[in-house]
């Protein structure tokens, strides 16, 4: 057993996946995550999916293995990681649709991933070569912004910087109060969050500084992936040269990661109408309020680099969907349809979810492969339409060929293929939306 530091704001406890050491890891996550930040009834929900998880491994999936607990500050955020070896994996009871029984000891371990699932707010899962890394995140909670700024004035000159602190707050603060749900991000409405986000490396902010000072505008922007940059914005939130303030954001964004590797620039929310030429439209997402009628989120796409030939995987069902959007798109992709040769198939999928309880919206994401996508997608369009949640979501990433598996399971049960994200994953990402908004 040992106890190491890393950089990144990681701690790291390396010891055999043993019952009896219990005690040890949730003290070394307890004391962690105090140290980090989080805020005691954040800890106590980190804590729960804490046991319940390494239970199940010493029990079940690697008992008396070496084990891997690292603790990620993500300063917005922190973030349990399990690194163990395992040839085969069964953590189906980690779906938050998950069902227990209770007809035996088997049952009662499963209802632990359930508990755990459902104490954090995001889930991730990677498997190579036998080596699997389990990561919960739970983040902090940060206090909703009630201030009101008056509407600046941008004068005849614009200056675009990188904020500080204090001037990142007020960012926030006037994107909250100019622009409507959803065309904004919602860590906008918690100005410390966004400050710490952009501290953690998450996030850029450039703003747009009139004569006075004065915040005038400004755009998000980050690394998807090496590939791909998102960007939100560029917001103006002046009334005159609202042209100039969003063209000169756009540009100093565009300067800014220029030297990267990235081909591509994504927009995910609030780009304006002119500058939308010189991008390319991907579709639109629709958001359902909890009142009024529904809104299209539209999404934007700009080359910044000559695209490369890549190779995507698909079922036959999504095939030529793809070939219009790629052709219309102007991607360069070769399409591999995937082949049943009746080899047999076993275990239970797991999907992630990523909650947005203020949007009522839920992010699915497949995880681990199983016999069993149709039942379980089904399950969790059931169990989350039963909780009210309007706003329903699957990404598939075109990069990993089992993925193709779920889109007869996804069209039978109410979804369509909404966006297509370049280079947003392993390879491009198909985002599945839901038709229906009642249970």
């Amino acid at each position: 057993m040992s106890l190491q530091t890393t950089p990144y704001l990681t701690l790291t406890l390396a010891l055999s996946a043993r019952a009896d050491h219990l005690a040890v890891v949730m003290s070394f996550v307890e004391t962690s995550a105090a140290v980090f930040g989080l805020g005691r009834p954040e800890q106590g929900k980190l804590l729960l999916a804490t046991e319940e998880i390494f239970m199940y491994l010493s029990g079940v999936v690697c008992p008396g293995k070496d084990l891997e607990v690292r603790l990620v500050n993500g300063l917005y955020y922190v973030c349990a990681e399990f690194r163990f070896a395992s040839p085969e994996l069964d953590l189906g009871g980690l779906n938050i649709t998950s069902t227990i029984s209770y007809d035996g000891e088997a049952d009662l371990q499963q209802m632990g991933l359930l508990i755990a699932s459902r104490s954090v707010d995001r889930l991730s899962l990677s498997v190579e070569r036998q080596r699997v890394a389990l990561a919960v995140t739970k983040e902090k909670v940060y206090p909703r912004s009630t201030e009101t700024l008056p509407s600046p004035e941008a004068g005849e000159g614009t200056a675009v910087e990188t904020p500080d602190r204090e001037r990142l707050k007020r960012f926030a603060v006037l994107a909250r109060q100019a622009l409507p749900d959803p065309d904004r991000p919602s860590f906008l409405d918690y100005p410390g969050k966004l400050v710490d986000m952009a501290a953690a490396g998450d996030c850029q902010v450039l703003t747009a500084f009139g004569e006075k000072k004065d915040i005038v505008g400004g755009i998000l922007f980050g690394h998807r992936t090496e590939k791909t940059v998102w960007c939100c914005g560029p917001y103006v939130f002046s009334r005159t040269r609202q042209a100039e303030t969003a063209a000169a954001l756009l540009a100093a964004c565009i300067a800014k990661i220029a030297r990267t590797k990235a081909l591509g620039l994504l927009s995910l929310s609030g780009l304006p109408e002119g500058l939308r030429a010189d991008f390319e439209p991907l579709g639109s997402l629709t958001f359902r309020p909890a009142e009024g009628p529904p809104v299209a989120r539209p999404f934007f796409y700009r080359h910044l680099h000559e695209d490369p030939v890549c190779e995507v995987w698909t079922h036959a069902e999504l095939a030529d969907h793809l070939r219009r959007e790629y052709d219309r798109l102007v991607l360069a992709r070769e399409i591999r349809l995937l082949t049943d040769m009746g080899e047999a198939r076993s275990g239970r999928s797991l999907f992630s979810a990523e909650v947005n309880g203020e949007r009522s919206e839920v992010v699915l994401r497949p995880e681990l492969p199983g016999a069993d996508y149709a039942a379980n997608v089904e399950r969790h369009v059931r169990f989350l339409r039963g909780d009210r949640y309007r706003n329903l979501l699957f990404e598939l990433d075109l990069g990993v060929p089992w993925h193709a598996e779920l889109v007869p399971a996804l069209l039978h049960n109410g979804f369509h293929p909404a966006i297509l994200l370049p280079f947003a994953g392993h390879s491009d990402l198909v985002i599945f939306e839901a038709h229906e908004t009642e249970p």
